[in-house]
């Protein structure tokens, strides 16, 4: 009974007051400061947006912030923590802010761009959800829409994590901005007459639905009922769908069923993620983006032990041509640039299995769900850098085209490149579809192994890179 109450009595106190302090010192913003703002740790901060913090206190707290000569203001009170954290992210309506689309309305936004635009947009499902079994949905956006076509494809997506809403924000206006802008905008119209893109809004559907409808701003995960008793929707249950790729997978996220960045019983145990998976394996982006919040930086694979990635000059430079093209909230520069870890994130999978030039980019700061008044301008500065992203879907780089010396059957083959290629990445392949690859590469001449097995393998001890554009190249395999 002692030990018992000893416990008691050094509990964390009940933070039961919401306040607001206007006017907080960058220096107190950074780590170890009063007011920072952690991704993985809302139990004080709740966000800290263009110097105003939101934030839980005790009494006591309250009056040491007033001793500090801060001028806090309480917004709330509550016994409910959910209720603070309500309060605090939809206002004083308890309601999201209807800036923010729910899912239903992105695709009535969708199916109005169709009707009006059939030829260039096309719905498919590619999966549904773990837990409420709803449909995820792709959309390919070309010239040709209804058919997929031998060309280089870009991937976008979105809220992989439920409260990280900016990515459906960013992807359903790039989706209208490609489709309206065919025929009017010069280089809209190039694109889509040349590339495939495609577009996920909304990768987590279920948690989304958590979020936006006003039920819990603090979701994170997908709503899998991971502990089995049948009751979903109570924080914090759930798998990060961004923790549970197949590569790393167990360096990545906790094991931990509560944690933010539980990873999931084994690799694409989500079926959220086997849908991405899928989606990615067949189609074979060249680029492929995810749009996550906060900290208006791009990581992209990969620093690990040190070691960059075999491709770090090509991925590097996009990236950084990306992030040049995104300014920050406050407009003191565009976005950081980062390597990020090897291990069971989207964008890690993406390029070491699949060898896609694959980021993460991270959109505003403070929060993630961010304030109504701040959503238009950073889904305006991702425009431009997803225009920037498109850009560089032009080349430079290989287009190899794979087939059967005698049927001319298109092939699936590796394509190796054995002076840049490592034991860390997985070998290369065509696609199955066209038996073609798109590998963006840096100008120069490079050593080429195609191979399959029961055919011959092909060297092309030479193939020349110029410096724009994409380098064409026919290799028929002949059977053993």
């Amino acid at each position: 009974m002692a030990l018992a109450l000893a416990v008691v009595a050094h509990a964390a106190p009940q933070r039961t007051l919401l306040l607001e302090v206007a006017d907080v010192p960058k220096a107190e913003q950074v780590k170890g400061g009063r007011f920072f703002y952690g991704d993985y740790d809302s139990s004080r901060i709740i966000q800290v947006v263009r110097n105003r913090a939101l934030l839980l206190a005790t009494p006591e707290e309250l009056a040491e912030l007033r001793q500090a000569g801060y001028a806090p203001k309480v917004l709330f009170e509550s016994t409910d923590r959910l209720q603070l954290y309500r309060r605090a992210e939809y206002g004083p309506e308890m309601k999201l802010s209807p800036v923010y689309w729910r899912y239903d309305q992105i695709l009535k936004k969708a199916a109005a761009l169709a009707r009006a635009y059939p030829n260039l947009i096309t719905r498919f499902q590619i999966g549904e959800t773990q837990q409420e079994h709803r449909p995820i949905y792709a959309f390919r956006i070309s010239n040709q829409a209804a058919q997929p076509q031998d060309r280089p494809k870009v991937l976008f997506d979105g809220v992989h994590h439920a409260d990280e809403l900016m990515g459906a924000q960013i992807v359903t206006a790039l989706m209208e901005q490609l489709v309206t802008g065919y025929g009017r905008d010069k280089a809209v119209t190039a694109w889509l007459d040349t590339l495939e893109i495609y577009l996920v809004p909304v990768v987590n559907v279920d948690g989304h639905h958590v979020v936006t409808s006003g039920h819990d701003p603090r979701w994170r995960k997908n709503t899998h009922d991971v502990n089995g008793d049948g009751v979903t929707g109570v924080y914090p249950e759930g798998v990060d769908p961004n923790r549970n790729y197949n590569f790393n997978w167990a360096m990545g996220g906790t094991d931990n069923k509560e944690g933010s960045s539980y990873r999931g019983p084994y690799p694409f145990s989500e079926s959220e993620i086997r849908a991405m998976r899928d989606l990615a394996e067949q189609v074979h982006p060249t680029l492929a983006v995810s749009y996550h919040s906060q900290g208006e930086v791009i990581y992209y694979p990969w620093s690990w032990g040190g070691k960059a990635s075999p491709d770090d000059a090509v991925i590097a430079r996009v990236a950084k041509e990306v992030a040049s093209h995104l300014v920050k909230m406050d407009g003191s520069g565009p976005y950081a640039v980062s390597p990020g870890g090897p291990s069971s994130q989207s964008y890690a999978w993406y390029y070491g299995h699949l060898g896609i030039v694959s980021m993460i980019i991270e959109t505003g700061l403070g929060a993630h769900v961010l304030p109504p008044e701040e959503v238009a301008g950073i889904v305006q500065t991702n425009l431009q850098g997803a225009r920037a992203l498109l850009a560089q879907a032009a080349g430079p780089g290989l287009s190899l085209r794979v087939k059967d010396a005698a049927t001319g059957a298109p092939l699936q083959a590796e394509v190796w490149l054995p002076r840049i290629d490592d034991e860390t990445i997985d070998r290369r392949t065509s696609d199955a579809t066209f038996g073609r690859v798109h590998r963006l590469l840096n100008p120069g001449e490079y050593y080429v192994v195609v191979s399959r097995p029961g055919y011959a393998t092909q060297v092309l001890p030479a193939v020349k890179i110029g410096p724009a554009g994409w380098t064409a190249v026919e290799v028929a395999l002949t059977k053993n």
